[in-house]
């Protein structure tokens, strides 16, 4: 058993202005497979839209409102929504509204910056 404290994981900034933290990942955990992050964008942020060469990824919304385009299709997103995005697959978030846009992301295999590929 790994036990990690959220407060604990120092967040980052991200190039498109999100928070990201990290919460377990082979690089902070005894996980060798997958990983689980925090991402927060605060007002007016976006992703890239890109797409993941390996990764299944999942997105759950905890908090806020935004949308998100998967392949050309567009949403509204907001808490208790989730999202299932699979290798190659091109999407892009984005925060609406007055609050940050909270998600819980995970990745199989692990987040891996080698295998994204960014499109815009």
């Amino acid at each position: 058993m790994h036990l990690i404290a959220r407060d604990d994981v120092r967040p980052f900034a991200g190039d498109d202005g999100a928070v990201v933290r990290e919460l377990a990942s082979p690089r902070n955990s005894s996980l060798t497979r997958h990983s689980l992050a925090e991402i927060r964008h605060p007002p007016g942020t976006a992703s890239q839209e890109h797409f993941h060469t390996e990764a299944e990824e999942v997105y759950f919304v905890l908090d806020g409102q935004g949308g998100i385009r998967v392949n050309g299709e567009t949403h509204a997103i907001g808490p208790g929504d989730v999202v299932v995005i699979a290798p190659g697959e091109r999407h892009k978030v984005w925060q609406a509204g007055e609050v940050d846009l909270v998600l819980l992301v995970t990745c199989v295999p692990a987040y891996s910056v080698e295998e994204v590929v960014f499109t815009e």
